[in-house]
C-alpha cells in the first residue's frame, strides 16, 4: 500500500481508562471506531481521528465485566459479552453468569438480548461469520453456541472442551470454526456435522 500524504501524520493516541480493560474490537466499516469493555460495566467508542471517546455506554449493574465486544462485518450493530462475576483468585471460576446484549451504533443503545437460558456459564469469546448472520460464543464450560442474529436465537450448541474456551474463530470457508481452550487444547469442529472434530492439535506445553 503506497503512502498517501494527505492522510493525518498520526493515528498514536494514549487512551487512559480509570479500570481494567478486558476488551476491544473495531469497528469493521470505517475502521474508525475502538470499542473498548472494561471490568465496571462500561463500552467506551474511541475515535481515532478525534482522539476522544464519542460514546459511553453502561452494561447493567448485574453484568459488570465485559468480557468481549464484537461488531458486526456487515451491519451498525455489535455484541458485548457480559458476565457477573470477575473478582477472585481463580478468575475463570469467578465470572458468574453470562449476558449477551445487541446494540445499535446509530443510536447507541441496546436493541436484544440474546437467549441463553437460565444461569448460563460466562461467554469468553464471540466471533461473526462473513456476512454477519451467524454469531459463534464460547464459554466457561467448554459450550460452544450458534445465534440466528436476523431471528436473535440460539440455533445451536455443542460441548467443544472439557475446560474453559479462550477464543473461537471461523475457518477461513466457514465450513468449520476453530476453539482454543484454556488447557491448550486446539479443535477446528466442522459446521455441516456438527460434534465432528476436523483436525486437532494440543498447545499445552507453550502455555
Amino acid at each position: 500500500k503506497s503512502y498517501d500524504t494527505s492522510t493525518p501524520v498520526s493515528r498514536n493516541a494514549t487512551i487512559y481508562c480509570s479500570t481494567e480493560i478486558l476488551s476491544l474490537d473495531w469497528e469493521c466499516k470505517s475502521d474508525r471506531l475502538l470499542l473498548i469493555g472494561t471490568s465496571d460495566g462500561c463500552i467506551k467508542a474511541w475515535n481515532v481521528d478525534a482522539k476522544r471517546v464519542v460514546c459511553d455506554l453502561n452494561t447493567t449493574e448485574a453484568f459488570p465485566s465485559v468480557l468481549d465486544i464484537k461488531c458486526s462485518p456487515v451491519e451498525p450493530i455489535f455484541v458485548s459479552a457480559a458476565a457477573s462475576g470477575g473478582a477472585g483468585s481463580n478468575y475463570i471460576d469467578n465470572l458468574g453468569f453470562a449476558s449477551l446484549t445487541v446494540w445499535n451504533m446509530k443510536t447507541w443503545k441496546a436493541m436484544t438480548v440474546l437467549p441463553l437460558g437460565e444461569d448460563p456459564p460466562a461467554i469468553t469469546s464471540l466471533c461473526f461469520n462473513h456476512n454477519g448472520k451467524i454469531l459463534a460464543a464460547s464459554a466457561v464450560d467448554g459450550m460452544i453456541h450458534m445465534f440466528d442474529m436476523s431471528a436473535g436465537l440460539q440455533i445451536t450448541g455443542w460441548p467443544a472442551h472439557d475446560s474453559s474456551i479462550s477464543s473461537i474463530l471461523f475457518g477461513p470457508d466457514e465450513t468449520s470454526i476453530f476453539s482454543l481452550g484454556s488447557d491448550g487444547k486446539i479443535f477446528e469442529w466442522s459446521l455441516q456435522n456438527q460434534g465432528q472434530i476436523l483436525w486437532s492439535r494440543d498447545s499445552s506445553r507453550y502455555i
